[in-house]
């Protein structure tokens, strides 16, 4: 059955995403508090662009460096607002748009606050997958564009829900061990093998969310 009009306009308010947008973060501050950290250092100075598989976009929280505010390409879609909001509440700022829809606008700010010194974040198969494909030269462009490292990055949790999502979306859960891990990072000058480097950073993005989902004791998600 459809959904009704006025029940679409109500999910698009500010009012309705606020609501959604403020117990998701005071939760995940509850995550943050109760959980064990396996957490390396970051292995390359600020600023950078990090990058990650769009199932673990909810830990973007967990990601935050010590410099400038981090600003996330984020969808305009309903979903995505929330997640900019509640993004926003750990200081984390957000540019709107999609590697699809958006991105050019999108791709300007971010160019303009990279050279601010600010570091920013890509999920490289949003905002509607395949999941863990990277689906266009959006991130490439970006890299080329600012002259920022990409760092291949992921998140996992020994507790909490794997949706049945085409990104196999993981909500994190309380008291649970957390693991980070990084891939190499990868830089994008004019005379880049974009093929190559693309290649490369969805193998170091998969290889790392699964040695992250190993080290909790998940099964590893597999690309679509």
């Amino acid at each position: 059955m459809a959904t009704p009009a006025f029940v679409k306009r109500l999910l698009r308010t500010d009012a309705f995403q606020w609501t959604a947008a403020i117990p998701s973060a005071i939760y995940m501050q509850i995550v943050l508090w109760t959980g064990r950290f396996d957490r390396p250092p970051f292995p390359i100075p600020e600023p950078y662009i990090l990058a990650m598989w769009h199932g673990r976009l909810i830990m973007l929280p967990m990601l935050r460096g010590e410099g400038k505010p981090l600003i996330a390409l984020i969808s305009g879609h309903r979903d995505g607002q929330i997640i900019s909001k509640t993004g926003s509440m750990f200081g984390i700022q957000t540019a709107v748009g999609s590697s699809s829809k958006g991105g050019m606008r999108a791709a300007r700010e971010m160019m303009r606050l990279a050279r601010d010194g600010h570091s920013l974040f890509v999920t490289p198969d949003g905002p509607r997958g395949p999941r863990m494909h990277i689906n266009n030269d959006g991130i490439l462009d970006l890299a080329r564009l600012t002259g920022l490292p990409i760092l291949p990055v992921a998140v996992s949790l020994q507790r909490g829900k794997l949706l049945n999502s085409w990104d196999r979306l993981l909500l994190p859960g309380l008291f649970s061990k957390i693991a980070i891990r990084f891939g190499e990072p990868l830089i994008v000058d004019a005379g880049a093998d974009r093929a190559d480097i693309g290649a490369r950073l969805s193998a170091s993005l998969t290889a790392a969310q699964q040695e992250a989902d190993r080290l909790v004791g998940r099964v590893p998600v597999e690309p679509a």
